[in-house]
């Protein structure tokens, strides 16, 4: 009986032991409370830590660290599935790698390999970080996978690995639950933060999935998307909060033409399949073919790639707080009026108080749904992804045979990005060995070629080709729609890139390219008795010429006949050839020796002194140009709203900048959000409200009369473009956009090159025009950039190109014994536009840059 006993006891014993060693910890345990609970939300450092924990406690989770983000926080990803599939996850990865490629994999084995693969779901979260629910959702996802033992989850572990990225941005998640936290049960509740929520880019990290410049794009692309071949990504956003309660596929037209029409109705059959079963748990306000549409790569990188991409977009709280909303302040918006049933909004909410857990509440369902049907589907969604890349590699609906990248390029390092990033999208490239011949043109050894028969082709073609968006109608012979977002990403005309389109096929000797070396540059040889002369030529060329000037050596740009426009000349002097070397190593341009005088007309220039104005409404203009000078190490120093109304500013810089923002927002400042589509929500701090006002406008006059150069971006330039200003005003002031709209297209201008502004750039540029202004100028003023056309557009949409004709896209005012520089467009668009760079950077070496004294030459 005793021994029995003991037995029983140890049995007992190993039950409980095994039990605990099984128990996985809640996030309610781990936090204290349920995610969506009103006011309460889980930061980064809380998230992770319960991801690793929740890893090392189920056999269904396993945590990764990628990488760390811009601001060194760890960029984590969870990969779910059965214990038996996570065994075997490399084995399912070379699946779905030979599923890719119908060069290796034939359709019989192809159809082998779909019985035993197992269907990718890749989810990712928070990219925008005021969109907090779904860092706080993704939490229940990995609970609820590791624990539940329903048919369903066990149908998803089985069939699916899920791989899950918490959020794409951790350094803002960080940001928004601080600052929620600090003024929660103050009257700033739930506003939103004063600054951009991701380090550079803001909002804008959701249009870097083909520019790939930000350090979690990279990571996301590198380390998740192209190792994983997911079948289907779902992407949790969040959306304002008037309107629906949540949006999924299918889009709203147009889409692009290069995503597969089978990955297309994959997308809408999913969207319409996961509405439907959020509709039946009762949920209402549930939209679908509404507001968003599938054009623009910088959001659908996975769409040229054979991922379905699945959006949902739910309406927002006040962060974590509550809001009320009534019924009768819904709005209306692109395919949907949010008070009035429809067939793709059966159900209109009627309003009422919004909170986190409603959030919440509809993501889980949606995951749910989406993951269940990608797993009761597993060989459909396995096969359609083999068939949508074989018909990328057969080129089943037609276009060019190939693209060409000359040698000859005016910018080695632009090139280089471009083919970098085709590469980084998984783009196959050659090299050719020896000179051919493609459509009737000759192409020199060492050119790339692209050709568009593979299986992420259409990737390649849609950054490659001109844009040409469809003029679709609100209804027939009513007028124009207004895109969404963005009508163009012609890789070569941004970048200033040579690239041919070939039709027919040709026969060539050539090398495959794995990687795209990063070009560097050459010193003459001997001794420069006098100096050395730069050609100004490149982007390159100035980014030397600064870290030139950084090292307190002064130089000149030649205006005589003798050279170029522009040409940069370095006297002389001691430990000069060291400086040059190393600029030499760093950028990819050439210093040739001057072993003659330098004679002729010349500017001097030294090292500006940069200021570039941080407005309290968070601009991403002002983090993308961050990024861009700290990228090439050009020093500045960022100005806020105080910083400006003290004055006295021509102490401190010689130029300053105003980034892309509206006049309102630089001078008047904003009472309410600044997060996007939360239109009426809590106040933001005082201190942080009112703009530059009379007293900063007024310091900034001062500035400029004092000899100081201020340099407006796009928007901001109708801070002194009005309609009403005597020299340089905004003709588009007062047009509406039934008239006139370009919401994002690439235009032409032409540039007056013999312009201290203009110096080094081609005589005609493509510009990024994005709600731009267009000036009239007259008096003193100047015009450097002009169109010249009522059609100017090179790729995208253009609606009222007649405003245009015969007005000005850049323009020099002065101002007592300084100037205003105004752009009409975003010369550093997005860390894109390098084509327009060179007008940008020039605007701030001319701040400093002064009639030289000496036109001799020779030692300095």
């Amino acid at each position: 009986m005793r021994r029995r006993r003991i037995v029983v006891s140890g049995l007992l014993a190993l039950f409980t032991v095994a039990a605990a060693a099984q128990h996985v910890t809640s996030p309610e345990e781990a936090f204290g409370f349920k995610p969506g609970t009103d006011r309460k939300l889980a930061d980064w450092t809380q998230l992770t830590a319960y991801f690793d924990k929740v890893a090392h406690e189920s056999d269904r989770v396993q945590y990764q660290d990628l990488g760390k983000t811009t601001e060194g926080r760890p960029f984590v990803a969870l990969t779910i599935s059965s214990p038996e599939n996570l065994k075997h996850a490399e084995e399912y990865k070379d699946i779905l790698r030979r599923l890719a490629d119908s060069r290796v994999t034939t359709p019989e084995q192809a159809a082998e390999l779909t019985k035993r693969g197992k269907a990718v779901l890749v989810v990712t979260c928070n990219i925008h970080s005021t969109e907090i629910a779904s860092s706080q959702s993704a939490a229940e996802f990995v609970y609820r996978l590791a624990t539940q033992n329903t048919q369903t989850v066990e149908e998803i572990l089985n069939n699916t690995i899920i791989v899950l990225v918490p959020s794409l941005n951790p350094d803002g998640q960080q940001l928004v639950v601080d600052w929620y936290k600090k003024y929660l049960g103050t009257p700033y509740e739930g506003s939103s933060p004063v600054v951009v929520y991701h380090h550079y880019v803001g909002h804008d990290d959701n249009r870097d999935w083909y520019g790939f410049t930000q350090v979690e794009t990279q990571l996301t692309v590198d380390k998740v998307i192209n190792p994983w071949h997911p079948q289907v990504l779902y992407d949790l956003h969040q959306m304002g909060s008037r309107g629906p309660r949540i949006y999924l596929p299918p889009w709203v037209d147009p889409i692009d033409p290069n995503i597969d029409p089978l990955l297309v109705s994959t997308m809408n059959a999913l969207g319409t399949q996961t509405a439907l079963e959020i509709a039946e748990t009762g949920k209402p306000g549930v939209l679908v073919h509404g507001v968003y549409d599938l054009w623009s790569p910088a959001r659908h990188y996975m769409a040229y790639h054979g991922t379905a991409r699945v959006l949902t977009e739910s309406a927002s709280a006040n962060i974590a707080s509550p809001i009320e909303m009534p019924f009768e302040k819904l709005d209306k918006g692109i395919g949907y009026d949010a008070k009035v049933q429809a067939w793709n909004f059966p159900d209109p909410w009627k309003g009422g108080t919004w909170h986190l857990g409603d959030i919440v509440a509809y993501q889980i369902d949606a995951f749910f749904s989406i993951a269940h049907n990608v797993a009761a589907n597993r060989q459909r969604y396995l096969a359609n992804y083999y068939q949508i890349l074989k018909h990328s590699t057969d080129q089943k609906y037609g276009g060019p045979y190939a693209y060409v990248i000359p040698v000859e390029q005016v910018d080695a390092a632009s090139t280089a990005r471009l083919l970098s990033i085709l590469r980084r999208g998984e783009v196959g490239i050659k090299k050719a060995l020896s000179d051919f011949d493609a459509d009737g043109k000759h192409f020199s050894k060492g050119s790339y070629v692209i050709a568009l028969g593979q299986p992420y082709g259409a990737f390649a073609k849609t950054l490659l080709e001109t844009q040409q968006y469809p003029a679709i109608r609100e209804y027939p012979g009513g007028p124009l729609q207004r895109p969404y977002d963005v009508t163009a990403q012609t890789l070569p005309l941004l970048l200033g890139v040579k690239a041919i389109e070939v039709k027919k096929k040709f026969d060539f000797a050539c090398e495959p390219v794995d990687t795209i070396s990063k070009p560097t540059g050459s010193v003459d040889q001997g001794k420069a008795k006098f100096g050395y002369i730069l050609g100004d030529t490149s982007n390159s060329s100035l980014y030397a010429l600064f870290a030139l000037l950084k090292n307190n050596l002064h130089a000149y740009r030649l205006t005589g006949s003798a050279y170029a426009a522009g040409t940069i000349y370095r006297p002389s002097q001691p430990h000069l050839r060291e400086e040059i070397d190393r600029a030499a190593a760093q950028w990819p341009v050439h210093f040739r020796a001057a072993n003659d005088p330098v004679a002729g007309s010349r500017l001097e220039v030294r090292l500006p002194r940069v200021g570039l104005y941080q407005s309290w409404v968070a601009s991403m203009d002002e983090g993308w140009t961050r990024w861009i000078f700290d990228q090439n190490q050009i020093p500045y120093k960022r100005l806020v709203d105080d910083d400006i109304r003290k004055g006295d500013l021509a102490k401190q810089f010689d130029v300053i900048i105003l980034p892309d923002n509206s006049a309102n927002a630089i001078t008047k400042g904003s009472a309410g959000r600044g997060g996007e589509g939360n239109e009426g929500g809590p106040e933001v701090p005082p201190e942080f409200k009112n703009g530059l006002g009379e007293n900063g406008l007024a310091a900034l006059r001062e500035f400029a009369n004092t000899g100081g150069t201020i340099v407006t971006l796009n928007r901001a330039s109708n801070v002194y473009a009005t309609k009403d200003a005597p020299e340089v005003k905004n003709v588009l002031d007062g047009v509406t956009n039934r008239d006139f709209y370009i919401p994002g297209s690439i235009l032409e201008v032409k540039v007056d090159t013999s312009h201290p502004l203009g110096f080094g750039s081609p005589s005609a540029v493509p510009i990024f025009f994005e709600q731009s202004p267009a000036f009239d100028v007259h008096g003193n003023a100047r015009s450097i950039a002009n169109y010249t056309s009522d059609n100017p557009l090179l790729s995208g949409w253009i609606l009222g190109g007649k405003y245009l004709v015969g007005n000005s896209a850049l323009a020099e005012e002065p101002l007592g014994k300084g100037r205003i520089i105004l752009f009409g467009f975003r010369p550093q668009y997005r860390a894109q536009s390098e084509v327009t760079y060179k007008l940008f950077f020039n605007a701030l070496l001319y701040a400093a840059t002064s009639p030289s004294k000496d036109e001799k030459g020779g030692n300095q």
